[in-house]
């Protein structure tokens, strides 16, 4: 794949404690989110706080839906405020870690940013659970105004990346998504492996090619109820329920740089 610039947005956030910064991945194939760790540890306590993210005893009927989806995503945050994915030091990336640098992570945090990345085709469902999880549960009104600047951000680096293709793919961060499918998991993740493989060929990524794929995640049609009736299948030959299926990925394949 060719290297292109990066590019970055700023959220104009009205909530002071979470102030955080988009940019997109080097190839195109997905987004970083960067911030101070304070805005990280507020992000994920605004999560917590409205539902029970991380359970550890979460069914697996619970963690294959947008359930599980937005507890993923809750512990990407929590991860990122630990210093745990990106992380910078004075602008400079952090390779490594020792005892001098877990000092100054506690001590002088001014001096650091983190962050994570997800490819589109994650955060689209990301974006798809968590406003599910607003459907279902009462939040505060801060949290509301944090989603509506996520999905508006990462709509703009979209629009940004491909103004030629965006139309194809925004119905898919604007309600197209059926985050009601009691199997949203497996269908993430069917995406994102198709995304994945497609990529490794594409000369530069194309937002109609993750349209096209993302179909099987629009409840009624045709790709949605060919997926169903795949997961059906292979859940009665293993003699299992379909939320107990797992997908057997080669680790490789996720190890593409985005």
């Amino acid at each position: 794949m060719k290297g292109v610039n990066i590019m970055e947005i700023s959220i104009n956030t009205c909530i002071p404690k979470i102030q955080l910064t988009y940019e997109s991945t080097r190839h195109k194939l997905g987004m970083r989110i960067w911030g101070d760790r304070k805005s990280f540890h507020a992000l994920h306590e605004m999560l917590s706080d409205s539902w029970e993210c991380e359970d550890m005893e979460m069914s697996s009927e619970e963690s294959c839906s947008y359930i599980g989806i937005i507890s993923y995503f809750s512990y990407e945050v929590r991860h990122a405020y630990m210093g745990d994915r990106l992380i910078t030091l004075d602008g400079k990336a952090v390779k490594g870690w020792n005892d001098k640098m877990f000092q100054q992570f506690e001590k002088e945090q001014d001096r650091f940013r983190v962050g994570m990345e997800f490819t589109w085709s994650h955060i689209l469902f990301i974006m798809a659970s968590w406003w599910e999880c607003l459907q279902n549960k009462e939040c505060p009104s801060d949290m509301l105004n944090v989603m509506r600047e996520f999905t508006k951000n990462i709509e703009q680096l979209l629009q940004k990346q491909s103004k030629r293709y965006f139309p194809k793919l925004e119905p898919y961060l604007h309600g197209a998504i059926y985050a009601a499918n009691p199997y949203l998991m497996h269908t993430m993740e069917h995406v994102e492996l198709y995304y994945l493989q497609e990529a490794k060929f594409w000369e530069r990524p194309r937002l109609d090619e993750l349209a096209r794929i993302m179909e099987c995640a629009s409840y009624g049609t045709l790709d949605y109820n060919s997926y169903l009736a795949e997961l059906d299948k292979q859940a009665k030959k293993l003699k299992c329920r379909i939320d107990e299926l797992r997908v057997d990925v080669d680790d490789k394949l996720y190890n593409i740089e985005l």
